[in-house]
């Protein structure tokens, strides 16, 4: 009768249950070689494409909250004001840091307010995508990803001027809404930031017009 033993190069024996025992240590072995593995190739992936979904989503929240509140956050502020002289030209422009503080100080507000009420969402992500595949990126099974939104915001209203003509100066009242976003996915989290600019007021200063006007190219 033959038993369940195994005989190696140098006549050790192997019996029946240390066989199972190595079975059972490769099987390991190769299970966790794949979790790394997977981890490795989808894991950067999933993260990225949550962080895109993530600012895309805190992008649209910042733009219509600021559209929608628009009209309350400027109503009966006087942003700029207008020195002329004698003969009505334009002398310069004063900007009314009390005007521009009471809007950035609402306008923080309101955007905290909305992101704070980012909910839940459910990305689903190919699997060809998951894996980095340019090529086959559409391919494959789905896989759901629940993204979790949580951040932090700050606004701040600044200036900037720009040149359009001959002694004319384009000069611009602007938001900066600053949204950190936590990107929460299972047993991932992630960090990305998202900076959106709104203009709150434009002017055109003109300046007076020369007689002559030169221009020359720029030196390469």
């Amino acid at each position: 009768m033959r038993s369940g033993a195994s005989r190696l190069p140098g006549g050790v024996r192997i019996g029946a249950g240390t066989k199972a025992a190595l079975y059972c240590l490769a099987a390991l072995a190769l299970v966790v070689w794949l979790f790394l593995w997977a981890e490795r190739s989808i894991i950067p992936t999933l993260v990225a494409i949550a962080e895109s979904e993530t600012t895309r989503a805190a992008n649209e929240v910042i733009v219509s909250t600021i559209n929608e509140h628009l009209a309350t956050l400027l109503n009966g502020k006087v942003l700029l004001e207008f020195e002329t002289g004698p003969t009505g030209d334009l002398l310069y422009v004063r900007t009314n840091t009390t005007a521009l503080n009471q809007v950035q100080a609402d306008a923080l507000e309101v955007l905290q307010e909305a992101i704070g009420a980012l909910e839940p969402f459910t990305i689903r992500v190919p699997m060809g995508q998951a894996f980095g595949s340019k090529l086959f990126a559409p391919v494959g099974p789905k896989i759901p990803v629940k993204v979790i939104p949580y951040g932090t915001v700050r606004a701040q209203v600044y200036d900037s001027y720009d040149v359009t003509g001959i002694n004319q100066t384009r000069y611009n009242i602007l938001l900066r809404a600053t949204c950190s976003v936590r990107v929460i996915i299972p047993l991932i989290s992630a960090r990305t930031e998202v900076v959106t600019d709104i203009p709150l007021t434009t002017v055109l200063i003109p300046g007076k017009v020369p007689d002559t006007y030169l221009s020359f190219p720029p030196v390469k």
